[in-house]
């Protein structure tokens, strides 16, 4: 990002309180502008195809048209603007069902202003962002998630060389590609790498899958 650029910020969500609430929030920040603020589906797909934000921070219980298809249209329209779910802590499904659409990340609702600034930050980058809370909620089980049919998790994981096994594991701690970096004095180009045969190999295609199989195999 240049010096002078601001990531340009559409804020999508029911609750007039809360949209305010995030605006003033968001606008304080000299590297961000709230470029709009709407509260339901069809009028989110009108703005982004009007200003093409780079960030979409989104509520997935939006009349009209639902969140989650929104960022499926999202996807397939505009790739360039990058959706980040915001929801309740214990929407389970809601969750997966964002991120097997496209959602670069999830937030809570009840996520700290310092959070949802990284994560902003974080998903501009075209990085994928999951807080580490949820991430200890997969560890201690109390979110039942259906991430595919894979049969033995582990055979998957044994086919990982040990500095990939490094860098899966530090992703389940919820690192960014730069944290990675690093924590294993590599650069982030070399991050990328390792990740791309992570997912190749544990044949998934997002972050957040490659953590819960791995989670799953047992991966500590």
């Amino acid at each position: 990002m240049l010096p002078d650029e601001k990531v340009k910020i559409l804020i999508a969500v029911s609750h007039r309180l809360f949209q305010e609430g995030l605006r003033l929030i968001l606008n304080s920040e000299e590297t961000f502008e709230v470029v709009g603020v709407v509260n339901n589906g069809l009028q989110t797909i009108d703005v982004i195809t009007e200003l093409q934000p780079d960030i979409l921070l989104l509520d997935i219980s939006l009349p009209q048209i639902s969140g989650i298809e929104v960022i499926s249209i999202l996807k397939q329209k505009y790739p360039d603007t990058k959706a980040l779910v915001i929801t309740h802590d214990r929407d389970e499904q809601g969750i997966i069902k964002a991120i097997r659409a496209g959602a670069k990340g999830y937030l809570s609702k009840n996520t700290s202003v310092a959070e949802l600034i990284k994560a902003i930050q974080v998903v501009y980058k075209d990085e994928f962002w999951v807080q580490r809370k949820l991430v200890t909620r997969f560890i201690n089980g109390e979110f039942t998630a259906d991430v595919g049919t894979e049969d033995h998790p582990q055979n998957k994981l044994a086919a990982l060389t040990p500095r990939e096994q490094d860098v899966l594991r530090s992703l389940v701690k919820g690192s960014t590609n730069k944290e990675i970096a690093r924590e294993l004095f590599i650069s982030e180009k070399t991050v990328k790498s390792h990740l791309n045969q992570v997912f190749k190999k544990m044949n998934v295609s997002r972050r957040l899958e490659a953590i819960l199989s791995a989670i799953k195999a047992g991966l500590t």
